[in-house]
């Protein structure tokens, strides 16, 4: 399972073995980055996520797996994908995250994590924006 992720001015891309292992990593992101939102979810493995990474021009990448937010690299999972989208990306992103959001909740209704919950109940403020500046780019 691939994922991507945005927070604030960063965004990631990273694989999960499984649903399961792909919740509790979603648990582990919001003890440590209270706001990021999921903007996609797909299939694969460790190769699809290297392939994707590799497709990411160098200059994107901030620290690790983490990039700058720019709408290049949800481009570029869209085409990864071959996802053919109607209506614009902030759209597409928007929806997907709302599906996957209710998702995640009727998963965890009926378990201890009620902050999780909450969190994931709550009405998206998914901000597709770019970040103003390079100065969050890495050398």
């Amino acid at each position: 399972m691939i994922y991507f992720i945005k927070s604030g001015n960063y965004c990631k891309i990273g694989y999960s073995r499984d649903k399961k292992s792909f919740l509790k990593r979603m648990r582990t992101y919001l003890t440590h980055n209270p706001t990021y939102q999921i903007l996609d979810l797909r299939e694969g493995d460790k190769i699809t996520e290297r392939l994707i990474h590799n497709m990411i021009p160098p200059k994107l990448f901030h620290y690790g797996e983490w990039c700058v937010w720019s709408k290049e690299i949800a481009k570029i999972w869209l085409h990864f994908y071959k996802l053919e989208i109607k209506g614009s990306l902030e759209d597409y992103f928007k929806n997907r995250n709302k599906r996957i959001n209710k998702v995640i909740v009727k998963e965890y209704r009926k378990t201890q994590y009620l902050n999780f919950i909450r969190y994931f109940s709550q009405e998206s403020n998914l901000d597709l924006s770019e970040p103003e500046k390079d100065i969050w780019r890495a050398p």
